[in-house]
C-alpha cells in the first residue's frame, strides 16, 4: 500500500523522528531539560515535515464542465491579471499566480487536459514567491501545454503556460511529465519543496471565477472556464 506522502518524506522525516526521540528519551533519563526541551523541537519538526509532504487523493467537489479550469497548487491567489508572458506565448494572456506558505501542501495538479509541448528548466534566484518579480529570477520549471478540448479530437483550445516557481527557502522544483507527455486534468505533474509559488498563463478568453486573495486547492478548485 503506498503511504499518502511524497517520495521526499522519509528521508527527512525519519532522521528527524529519530533524532528528536534520542534526545527526548535521554533528556528523560538523565533528568535533563537541555535535552528534553530540543528533543521536543525536534519532533515538532518531524510533524511539521509530515504534514508538508503529504499527498492524498484529490478530486473536484462536483462534476466538470468540459471547458472548466483546475487549480494547480493549493495556496492564495495573489496575482490575477491580463499579462503577456515573456518567454513562450508572447502575448496577452490571463495570469494567474497561486502563492504557498510552508503550511499547504506542495503537490501541483494539471489545470487541464493538454499535451506537453515544451518543457524547461531555469536556473535562478532564491527571493520571496509572493514578489512581483520572483516569476522571471527566480528558480522554476516551465510546462508549455497544448490544451485539448475534451471529447472534440484534435481540436485546440489555446495554449497554457505552467510555472513552478522556488521560493525563498525551496530549492527543490520536481517537474514529472516529459515533452510529448499527455497531463490529465486533477492529475499530479509535479511538487516543489517549502514555500513557493505557482504561476498558470491561460488563453486570454479565459473566465476566471476567483478573486485575488482567493484561497484555492489544487485539483479541487474550479479557477474559471476556458472560452
Amino acid at each position: 500500500m503506498k503511504l499518502p506522502f511524497m517520495p521526499e518524506t522519509w528521508g527527512m522525516f525519519l532522521p528527524a523522528l529519530v533524532g528528536g526521540w534520542a534526545l527526548l528519551l535521554g533528556g528523560f533519563h538523565w533528568g535533563n531539560w537541555f535535552l528534553i526541551v530540543p528533543g521536543a523541537a525536534v519532533l515538532a519538526v518531524a510533524a511539521l515535515v509530515l504534514n508538508f509532504f503529504r499527498d492524498f487523493e484529490r478530486h473536484p467537489e462536483r462534476e466538470l464542465k468540459p471547458q472548466e479550469v483546475l487549480a494547480p497548487a493549493d495556496g492564495k491567489v495573489v496575482v490575477l491579471k491580463k499579462a503577456v508572458e515573456k518567454f513562450y506565448l508572447k502575448k496577452p494572456s490571463v495570469h494567474i499566480a497561486i502563492f504557498m506558505n510552508p503550511l499547504n501542501n506542495h503537490v501541483q495538479r494539471a489545470p487541464y487536459d493538454g499535451k506537453v509541448v515544451k518543457k524547461d528548466y531555469h536556473p535562478g534566484e532564491f527571493m520571496a514567491a509572493y514578489e512581483d518579480k520572483a516569476d522571471l529570477v527566480n528558480e522554476q520549471a516551465h510546462l508549455v501545454v497544448d490544451l485539448k478540448v475534451p471529447g472534440k479530437k484534435g481540436k485546440s483550445a489555446g495554449t497554457m503556460v505552467v510555472k513552478q516557481i522556488a521560493g525563498f527557502l525551496c530549492r527543490r522544483v520536481r517537474t514529472t511529465p516529459r515533452e510529448g507527455d499527455r497531463i490529465v486534468r486533477g492529475h499530479r505533474i509535479g511538487r516543489i519543496l517549502l514555500g513557493s509559488r505557482v504561476d498558470v498563463f491561460l488563453p486570454k478568453g479565459f473566465k476566471p471565477s476567483v478573486k485575488r486573495g482567493d484561497q484555492v486547492r489544487a485539483g479541487v478548485t474550479i479557477l474559471g472556464e476556458l472560452k
